[in-house]
């Protein structure tokens, strides 16, 4: 028996208790309305997503009459009204952007935009995207806990999220790891919760959670949880969640090159005290799609895995300078957290450097290896 994992379980579980957090549990599927979504009350304007605009009749007339044919010009992949959609991860303004950089007028569209009512059918319209009922998992009897969550509003990987999911599966299976998969975000309450050492976020893109989930989720992992973002969980074009941005993440994504997409480039391993990806070579080459930041991660003790020399490809205008991070962990409060910009492509959760260092992040996010965080 894994006692230290035991342990940590017990301590989070008495932590979640104490705060109040436990939900009873749920069927797997209601019909139950969501009333706590994010941006359910918030003024229509150009800094709502784009979708919560060009769904509603009344807002995308108003947007027309100043961007005649925005969104004719734009392209359908862009503007999809179905789940997932990657409207939901632009502003109407960063789409405006697309079609006409200068963005004359924006002003007085998001005056008009603001005098419209936000009705009970607009705050339903907006939360018909979140799950609403909790759920609660049977776990088998393994001493070490991974869910993997793969709900996506956003951009969807495709064949990319399935690979990751196949591989993420087998390779917690080969450590003994129990392992849970679901796209649900009913997962993410106190009961659930208390049963996972780690979650990762399995190229997730768009806002996901309710106010509530979100809440659950916060408490987990400030009180001892594990968090493995991988890729696409990191890199949407806006977070209307700050602490998963700031305190999780670090960073905001701005862009990777599309001139090619995908490019082979020199990856350098660093070491670092949770000794992961320890045994891959100092220097690796590999190609994938390769996401650059705003700026380095803004975490206190946060500690680099992976870096890319920007020489070693072509960035472009998404040159960061200096250090460029690819996958990098740190502590929040008493809970583990670790993101890698790695697996766009498929046949990366085949190659054998990135299913080291996951197998070693998976490791250290559930509390198994050295050093790790203390309250």
């Amino acid at each position: 028996m894994n006692m230290k994992s035991l342990f940590n379980r017990t301590v989070l579980t008495a932590a979640l208790l104490s705060a109040n957090l436990f939900t009873a549990q749920a069927a797997q599927a209601g019909d139950t309305p969501v009333a706590d979504c994010v941006l359910r009350e918030t003024p229509f304007s150009v800094q709502l997503p784009a979708y919560d605009v060009m769904t509603r009749p009344e807002a995308r007339a108003i947007t027309e009459k100043y961007y005649p044919g925005l969104f004719e010009v734009l392209p359908a992949w862009l503007l999809s009204e179905k789940m997932p959609s990657f409207a939901t991860i632009l502003t109407l303004e960063q789409l405006i952007e697309r079609a006409d950089p200068a963005k004359p007028r924006l002003a007085e569209l998001d005056a008009e935009l603001s005098a419209l009512p936000v009705t009970e059918e607009v705050k339903a319209a907006r939360c018909a995207r979140f799950d609403a009922e909790p759920q609660y998992f049977t776990v088998d009897d393994s001493q070490v806990q991974v869910l993997v969550f793969q709900k996506i509003n956003g951009y969807d990987h495709g064949r990319s999220v399935t690979a990751a999911t196949e591989a993420l599966t087998r390779m917690s299976k080969e450590m003994g790891y129990g392992v849970t998969v679901t796209a649900n975000g009913g997962a993410f309450n106190a009961n659930n919760l208390s049963q996972f050492d780690v979650v990762v976020w399995n190229n997730v893109s768009g806002d996901t959670l309710t106010l509530s989930q979100r809440a659950a989720f916060e408490d987990y992992i400030n009180n001892g949880g594990g968090f493995l973002g991988v890729h696409a969980s990191g890199g949407d074009s806006i977070y209307f969640w700050e602490w998963y941005r700031d305190a999780l993440l670090g960073v905001q994504f701005i862009g990777h090159p599309m001139e090619p997409q995908f490019q082979q480039a020199t990856l350098t391993t660093h070491e670092n005290s949770a000794h992961i990806a320890e045994s891959l070579p100092e220097h690796w080459s590999v190609k994938d799609e390769w996401y650059s930041f705003a700026a380095e991660p803004d975490l206190d003790g946060v500690e680099y895995v992976i870096t890319i020399d920007e020489s070693s490809y072509k960035p472009g205008n998404l040159a960061m300078g200096g250090v460029h991070p690819i996958a990098w962990k740190h502590c929040v409060e008493a809970g583990r957290a670790m993101y890698t910009a790695i697996g766009h492509r498929e046949e990366m959760y085949d190659v054998p450097e990135n299913i080291t260092l996951i197998k070693d992040a998976l490791k250290w996010t559930s509390g198994q290896g050295e050093k790790v965080c203390q309250p």
